[in-house]
């Protein structure tokens, strides 16, 4: 144990067990991660609406349905990212994987926005005028941003309670302040996001959106770099379980019970008629 701990090596050592790990010093990198990536994530789920309204000419049910839906993708892929962080790969690298995604498809999104020929022609009587590579573009780029924002959600929050160890008494109570101090992360970015990113892209009759879109890339890219530096201060947890595949082991012998019972209840009946 000695030796890893000499190494920086301390995948295998309990949080408790690592000094000069963890703590409010290594949170403080996820904190800046948070507050610039909520800056934009924020500010785009709040104006999409416009956007697609203004510049891919959708109608106001379809812009309103494509960001709920958008939305919803999002927060159910959180699912994805805590399931492959639990089994798979440490919070960390979950974080960067789908982080990387993330970026790629505000990057996206930043061309698409600039790009005359990406975006499509006003159209009548139609619900939206995507077509073609156009449209292919477009919903890729969706996909690609609903499974990246949602990996990182489903893993970064729990990278920072890592930083504590919650059976000694006083990391413990630093555990509950560090979840204050994430909220507050998250409501700074976002009020950040809401006033100026939002004004830079509904500025001059909506022809500023790449503007907006690029300021999100930026921050986001630069929130992951805080990330990667934070990297030596970090207590990474080796993946062992996750709850969803104990539930999926459970399920199969759920089901065989309820077959069984059901067999019961015919065979029963089949007695009682003779």
């Amino acid at each position: 144990m000695g030796e890893d701990a000499e190494s920086g090596d301390n995948s295998t050592l309990s949080p408790s067990n690592i000094k000069g790990k963890g703590g409010f010093k290594a949170t403080s990198f996820i904190y800046a991660l948070v507050a610039l990536d909520n800056m934009g994530f924020v500010a785009n789920m709040v104006s999409l609406v416009l956007y697609f309204g203004h510049k891919l000419y959708f109608d106001l049910p379809t812009s309103a349905n494509t960001l709920t839906n958008l939305m919803g993708s999002t927060f159910l892929l959180t699912v994805v990212g805590g399931f492959i962080s639990d089994t798979y790969i440490n919070r960390f690298h979950t974080c960067l994987i789908f982080g990387t995604l993330e970026v790629l498809a505000f990057a996206m999104m930043t061309i698409q926005a600039h790009t005359q020929s990406l975006l499509p022609k006003p159209c009548i009587g139609k619900s939206n005028c995507l077509e073609g590579g156009v449209s292919v573009y477009f919903y890729a780029t969706l996909a690609l941003l609903a499974l990246g924002v949602g990996g990182v959600r489903g893993a970064l929050p729990a990278l920072g309670a890592d930083q504590f160890d919650a059976k000694d008494p006083k990391e413990a109570k630093s555990l509950a302040s560090y979840f204050n101090w994430l909220l507050l992360s998250t409501v700074g970015g976002a009020s950040v996001g809401v006033t100026f990113i939002v004004w830079v892209s509904t500025n001059k009759n909506n022809e500023n959106w790449w503007k907006g879109f690029l300021i999100t890339t930026i921050g986001a890219f630069v929130g992951f770099v805080f990330l990667v530096v934070g990297k030596p201060f970090y207590r990474l947890e080796v993946p062992k379980d996750s709850p969803l595949t104990r539930v999926a082991q459970v399920f199969p012998f759920f089901l065989s019970y309820i077959l069984m019972k059901g067999e019961r209840k015919m065979l029963i009946k089949e007695r009682v008629h003779r």
